[in-house]
């Protein structure tokens, strides 16, 4: 595949070997090792949060957040988001409640949300989706209204700021994916971060199958801990990090420059960002006029080498396993007609240059 949908950033292979080198010395490999212990402090200091906790990926994060929260009966989040938000709600017992999204910004809409839902729902779950902050100030609002937790999925908000500060202060817990594909990651893994000192404390029994400092399991809990291998190659890239942010804008910049003149023309539209943040460069989504002509959009790129992908499809509210509640008519069309282009680290502006011709050429050709 000549451009794939993502392609993982990697430090140097010496960098990660010297940690690796430690590991084996110390023969610690996992249970809150010196890797997981400073990789836990150095990204808690990068996001200037106090109660941040490491996890093996970021759907557990979305469960343990649920259990530490307790979390019950019904939630409402967004039918346009990936399966795992869905799925750990399932999983966790919590019946998802589905409300509409903002056809612009492509985030959960709670204006759409009608009284009956919110006074039977225990919590809300956003998702800052392709890292676009949600409107966090009229979910704030609705939560204390209705006495309701609020959890974000942030999978894609590293690096996502609302006025220059993260976005994962907002809520009762914000939760990352920090699997490879994402803009950071180690590997696979996940991370917590939590507004109240107590939800963490909890959450840190939970992931260890719920043992207290006597090692006498007080609470369910169950094995969400991540490896030191996994914690080492995430130490590895956070001297990468301002490299990482500014060259995914600046793709971001190039791609949105290259495809200005199908935006004018009507042909695609691009997600519309929060006017107090800036495109985080996680993700290069573009909306076409139909699904017919996603789909021969899709295979004409496929057959130049250009990976992309529908992401997400389909909308969750109607997904018969999610139990398809609440009427979410933007999000269901949004999922016919998004396409996401090819975005990592090592793209370069001329391979976004060749994206967008053939791109330009499969909407001339289709129309």
């Amino acid at each position: 595949m000549k451009y794939p949908i993502v392609k993982p950033f990697l430090p140097s292979i010496d960098a990660y070997k010297a940690q690796i080198d430690g590991i084996f010395e110390r023969c610690w490999l996992t249970n809150n090792g010196q890797c997981l212990q400073e990789f836990e402090r150095q990204l808690a200091s990068y996001f200037g949060v106090k109660h941040l906790l490491l996890v093996a990926n970021g759907t557990l994060a979305l469960q343990v957040a649920f259990a530490a929260l307790n979390i019950k009966g019904k939630a409402i989040t967004t039918p346009f988001t990936f399966a795992a938000t869905a799925s750990a709600l399932k999983f966790a017992c919590v019946e998802p409640e589905f409300v509409d999204i903002d056809p612009e910004t492509y985030n959960l809409d709670l204006n759409k949300a009608t009284a009956e839902q919110l006074s039977e729902a225990s919590a809300i779950v956003g998702v800052h989706v392709f890292g676009n902050p949600c409107d966090v100030e009229v979910i704030d609002r609705k939560a204390k209204e209705y006495d309701l937790k609020v959890i974000y999925d942030a999978a894609h908000a590293f690096a996502s700021n609302i006025s220059g500060n993260t976005v994962l202060e907002h809520g009762d817990v914000a939760t990352l994916s920090l699997h490879a594909t994402k803009l950071f990651h180690s590997v696979e893994g996940g991370a917590i971060i939590f507004k109240h000192e107590s939800d963490y404390l909890k959450a840190k029994q939970l992931i260890n199958f719920g043992f207290n400092s006597d090692f006498y399991p007080e609470l369910v809990g169950i094995n969400a801990k991540m490896s030191e291998m996994h914690a080492a190659m995430g130490l590895c890239l956070l001297e990468y990090l301002p490299f990482i942010t500014r060259k995914r804008c600046e793709l971001i910049g190039h791609y949105q420059k290259c495809l200005s003149r199908p935006l004018n023309q009507g042909l695609l539209s691009f997600q519309t960002w929060h006017s107090k943040g800036n495109n985080n460069g996680a993700y290069m989504p573009v909306v076409l006029k139909s699904e017919q002509q996603l789909l021969q959009v899709q295979a004409k790129l496929l057959e130049q080498g250009i990976q992309t992908r529908r992401y997400f499809y389909p909308s969750l509210s109607t997904v018969p396993a999610y139990g398809m509640q609440g009427s979410t008519p933007h999000g269901n069309e949004l999922s016919l007609r998004i396409l996401c282009l090819p975005m990592f680290t090592d793209l370069t502006l001329e391979g976004v240059e060749q994206i967008c011709s053939s791109l330009i050429s499969a909407l001339e050709s289709s129309c």
